[in-house]
């Protein structure tokens, strides 16, 4: 069946001599397991399809804001993935009517999941303070360990998203004391992938071997609830790990998995997702060319959807692959579209950092007074409480701000060549990395957004005088996950 008949069934669906309860139930089981076309088609005789207020005729006061409920939430699941446009103030409309009734009969779990479903659609649309709101309100409300949990672990991808990872940290742990009290594998499922990506986003090799962990445990649970949307979304989160950890070829297979499950199931917009972090691997590889044709796809697909935040990101990997091709003034105007998508969708943070892309690729053919002012910008947008890496990036950009001076000074003053101009100025930077990252070569090389191999060959080949200022050279653990053969 295709999506357009499966939205939006031809002709009037009959009702189904079952009630409304057992249909209702049955759509929410098989939405818990990411099966919203079937969810869909386990309400298709009291729904008629995302647009289209549910038949609520007939049935009792419970009924009805159950039915809202559902018809409501697969709305916001079907219409993100099938990017239908408007799908979340729809799915919102329904909600919130479905609330609406839910505390009038005073039946507070139910509120409870009324709100997660709210504010988890107020998330895809990057309102971020207004899904935090809705979460909060859920939690007071709930008993329920399932309930609960479920609360606490889609609270963790607003702070996720605003990069306030030790909140997500708080967040996490109390849903670990939970764990125990509920057997719902996929529920557990989610637990340990949001663990895992929290760890991914704090960084280090040491976060970076637990988050690969946390996804096995993952992507185990999924596969026991039969999960495949969660089981794929899982495989994309590792490809990310893996080519952080510089495991490219392995980052590549694991995404192609991933993107052939989306593919299969007709997600369009997890499947750019999957093409967005493709797309960075290429960028790690210096296959420029191929990230760019991903990213601009990807960038496609997004914009007909309402998730802003994953279009910025996307839009910056599309920015970084034009700037690494030399396509100055469209990787330029790209990264600032990225910025102000950003900042439309609440995400402050990312809008800095892409600004702050602007300042480390295009630094070179920027005059000095757009460098400053984007700097500023950036400083304004990234205020006081920012992660490590994006606050050691800043840095970076602030010692750049001095780079124009310093040539002029060679050019006038000593006559130096370019050439040398450069070295000492690359010099001047890696120093001053490694001496903030206490001599360690792992730290330095994220502080200046190079990999580690890449920054040992740097100081070996062309500053051997920083030798002395590295970290003695140690024999590194192996990782907890096996390399593939």
């Amino acid at each position: 069946m295709d999506s357009e008949s499966l939205l939006k069934p031809k002709g009037s669906a009959a009702r189904t001599e079952r009630s409304v309860q057992v249909a209702c139930r049955a759509a929410k089981e098989l939405e818990n397991i990411g099966e919203y076309e079937a969810a869909f088609g386990a309400i298709a005789g009291f729904w008629p399809g995302i647009g289209e207020r549910p038949r609520l005729e007939g049935l009792s006061k419970p009924d009805q804001a159950e039915l809202l409920l559902r018809a409501g939430a697969l709305s916001g699941w079907l219409g993100g993935s099938r990017k239908v446009a408007g799908a979340q103030q729809l799915a919102k409309d329904l909600i919130g009517e479905s609330l609406q009734r839910f505390e009038e009969l005073g039946l507070g779990e139910k509120v409870a999941e009324a709100q997660t479903d709210l504010a988890i659609c107020h998330w895809r649309e990057g309102a971020m303070d207004q899904a935090r709101q809705g979460f909060q309100a859920a939690l007071t409300q709930a008993e329920d360990p399932n309930n609960k949990l479920r609360i606490l672990v889609n609270s963790t991808t607003v702070e996720v998203s605003t990069h306030h990872l030790n909140d997500a940290l708080v967040l996490l742990d109390q849903a670990a004391t939970l764990l125990e009290s509920v057997e719902d594998d996929a529920s557990i499922g989610r637990y340990y992938m949001q663990r895992g990506i929290v760890m991914r986003r704090l960084g280090g090799v040491e976060n970076l071997d637990r988050a690969l962990s946390d996804h096995t445990a993952a992507s185990s649970h999924f596969a026991k609830a039969n999960h495949r949307r969660y089981l794929a979304r899982a495989q994309n989160n590792v490809g990310v790990i893996l080519l952080e950890l510089g495991r490219y070829d392995e980052a590549l297979q694991t995404l192609e998995d991933a993107r052939r499950t989306f593919a299969d199931l007709g997600d369009a917009g997890p499947a750019a997702q999957v093409d967005e972090t493709r797309a960075r691997v290429y960028v790690a590889q210096q296959r420029y060319p191929e990230a760019e044709k991903l990213a601009l796809a990807a960038a496609a697909v997004l914009e007909r959807g309402e998730e802003q935040s994953l279009l910025a990101e996307t839009l910056q990997t599309l920015g970084l692959a034009q700037a690494r091709r030399q396509q100055h003034q469209a990787a330029r105007e790209t990264l600032r579209r990225a910025a102000e998508v950003a900042e439309n969708a609440g995400d402050d943070e990312a809008s800095g950092r892409a600004l702050l892309t602007i300042i480390e690729e295009l630094n070179v053919y920027l005059p000095a007074d757009e460098i400053s002012n984007l700097y500023s910008e950036a400083d304004q947008k990234l205020g006081e409480d920012v992660g490590r890496e994006t606050l050691s990036r800043l840095r970076a950009c602030a010692r750049l701000l001095g780079a124009p001076a310093m040539v002029q000074r060679g050019q006038d003053g000593l006559r130096a060549s370019f050439e040398h101009q450069v070295h000492q100025f690359e010099n001047g930077l890696i120093r001053q990395a490694l001496e903030e990252a206490k001599g360690s070569v792992t730290r330095a090389a994220r502080i200046l957004g190079l990999t580690h191999q890449g920054l040992c060959y740097i100081i070996n080949h062309r500053h051997k005088s920083l030798l002395s200022a590295r970290a003695p050279i140690r024999v590194r653990r192996k990782s907890v996950i096996k390399k593939h053969k």
